[in-house]
């Protein structure tokens, strides 16, 4: 089993393919698992580098404060790198992983080729109450992470009733949950507010949202306008996470990206 040691934490990862490095980061309560049609896809041209963050999955333990969560699981990501000997990768992140990636790019930008953020956010609603109302529900919602999982799985059934591989996915990270890592890291997302520093990132960037989720809709395209150098793209028929629901229609929007922004010949790392 590949277990990187660093940054004073295990960090589960795999690796698959040659190539420029793509390094996919999971969404919240998910696992690693949730890019595997990816995985499959991608690295016949590409390295492809999946992992847990710290907290989630198969990797250890996250016992750092809320205002330490993101910037310490993005180290931990930049040390990877290192430990692979990589120098760069294109970063994509999906929902809170989206946040991950945002915060790389903005801390470490030399690290990055080009970065894809789908399904996520770049800063919370600017009226006094709906950021009250999701301050207010984030502390909340202590009931849905902490309850057996048997009890929202039923909910989740319904909401993906048209998306049976987003559903079975889904389903088998909830029922392996780590509660009180999970919702801190729900609480370190509180406030989060990218938005006054995405015009200064130099890499070419990609955002996109299932048409499914009016937020994350609205939130992909202000942030595609808020990058010098972004495009921006709907994915019919989707929603959270639109890898997901329709991984084709992702991996062909993907891949399309990366072709036309770096040259998949070229091979690093060994």
């Amino acid at each position: 089993m590949p277990v990187a040691s660093l940054n004073g934490a295990s960090i589960y990862y795999e690796m698959q393919g040659k190539g420029i490095p793509i390094v996919f980061v999971h969404g919240h309560g998910l696992t690693h698992t949730m890019f595997k049609p990816q995985m499959d896809y991608f690295s016949e041209k590409y390295r492809v580098i999946v992992c847990d963050l710290r907290g989630n999955g198969k990797s250890g333990k996250l016992l750092q404060a809320r205002s330490d969560i993101i910037k310490t699981q993005c180290t931990d990501l930049i040390m990877l790198l290192n430990e692979l000997h990589l120098r760069d990768a294109v970063f994509v992140g999906l929902a809170y992983g989206g946040l991950i990636v945002q915060q790389i790019a903005m801390e470490y930008p030399k690290r990055v080729r080009a970065m894809v953020v789908a399904d996520s956010y770049c800063h919370e609603e600017n009226s006094f109450l709906t950021r009250t109302l999701i301050s207010v529900a984030a502390y909340c919602s202590w009931l849905s992470y902490f309850a057996p999982a048997e009890l929202v799985l039923p909910t989740i059934r319904l909401s993906y009733q048209r998306w049976n591989t987003a559903y079975r996915i889904i389903r088998a990270s909830l029922l392996e949950k780590r509660p009180r890592e999970l919702y801190m890291q729900r609480m370190a997302m509180t406030g989060w507010n990218s938005s006054e520093h995405l015009y200064r990132l130099p890499f070419p960037s990609l955002c996109l949202a299932g048409d499914c989720a009016e937020y994350t809709l609205r939130q992909m395209k202000d942030m595609a306008a808020q990058l010098p150098d972004a495009y921006f793209a709907i994915i019919p028929d989707s929603t959270s996470p639109c890898n997901l629901c329709q991984p084709e229609t992702f991996n062909r929007l993907l891949e399309q990206f990366l072709e036309a922004h770096l040259n998949p010949l070229k091979v690093e790392g060994g």
